[in-house]
């Protein structure tokens, strides 16, 4: 019974650590580029996962203690081999371009995968 557990203990790891959640490294903006810089963290069998950007809408908050309103936006950042099995540890600089974006200033919410968020404010 003891084997039986043990078996079924390293069939859930194996399970659960053969695809990792995409994950942020640095995330800067880069105002001589009007950029957000971020480095992303993934598992995979290659390199070449490509990464797409879903912009939502601006909202403004209006907050009576933190004083005038300010506009928030959230940014998803997608992987597109989220299910590549976790082989190797690779790293991948995503440029996002704030040339067009008119919610400014703004504290832009970046999210990957269900649990990795990070937030920057932009001028």
């Amino acid at each position: 019974m003891s084997g039986s557990l043990l078996i079924l203990a390293v069939m859930m790891m194996t399970a659960t650590t053969a695809v990792m959640a995409d994950a942020f490294g640095s995330v800067h903006y880069d105002p001589k580029r009007d950029q957000i810089v971020v480095t992303m963290i993934y598992d995979g069998t290659n390199p070449n996962h490509h990464f797409s950007l879903h912009w939502g809408r601006c909202h403004t908050l209006h907050d009576r203690i933190q004083g005038p309103a300010r506009k928030i936006i959230n940014l998803g950042i997608l992987d597109d081999q989220w299910n590549d099995a976790a082989r190797k540890r690779y790293t991948k600089i995503v440029r996002v371009s704030l040339g067009e974006l008119s919610c400014r200033p703004a504290t832009v919410t970046l999210w990957t995968s269900p649990n990795q968020f990070t937030r920057l404010n932009i001028p």
